[in-house]
């Protein structure tokens, strides 16, 4: 009795579709979405596919909020002009490569899927702390924890063999700080958004 049974003998081993016998799953080559999306991006680049501007989806997290700067936002969360410089190189480091990938559609599709982790972990682990008035040296250490190294941790599972994109810890804080400049997180209460 076989434990497996091969669909499609001749398709590459990474696109072999295995129905197991005993519980019936399907095994799509245990390949997350954020895994295959960085495959396709290779494709994509090798390839040389472009859009011609960025997907709609993305639009949205590339559209100012409020008017409100990333610098002022991070003044009234109590950051120093040291933190404010580091963050704002930190978030032109990103928005070079932003420039450069932009016109890739499965660039902008991790993007948005990065955006959308960071957005949610910022709601759930740093808003509560800033909402309590915890000390900004306690929020640093939630922002590293609790978003940049489970980031990194999946960038470095599920895009391990990504050449193109090769995000760094100081982009992943880039980004977050892409996302304060385009007023989608908050670092201070404020009461009205």
């Amino acid at each position: 009795m076989l434990e497996h049974q091969n669909i499609n003998n001749d398709a590459p081993i990474d696109k072999q579709i295995n129905v197991g016998q005993l519980n019936g799953t399907i095994d799509f080559s245990n390949i997350s979405r954020l895994g295959q999306r960085f495959k396709r991006l290779k494709e994509e680049v090798e390839k040389d596919i472009h859009l011609s501007d960025f997907m709609e989806d993305f639009k949205n997290y590339n559209t100012k909020l409020d008017g409100k700067s990333m610098p002022d936002k991070l003044t009234d969360g109590g950051f120093s002009n040291l933190e404010i410089f580091r963050a704002t190189k930190r978030k032109h480091m990103y928005s070079k490569k932003l420039e450069k990938n932009k016109l890739y559609e499965t660039a902008q599709l991790i993007d948005m899927e990065l955006f959308s982790l960071i957005n949610l972990y910022f709601e759930t682990y740093i808003e509560p702390l800033i909402e309590e008035g915890a000390a900004k040296t306690v929020i640093k250490q939630a922002v590293l924890e609790k978003i940049v190294q489970p980031i990194i941790d999946l960038i470095n599972q599920d895009g391990k063999d990504d050449t193109f994109l090769n995000y760094t810890t100081e982009e992943i804080y880039g980004m977050i700080f892409f996302l304060t400049g385009k007023c989608h997180l908050n670092w201070a209460v404020y009461d009205s958004i």
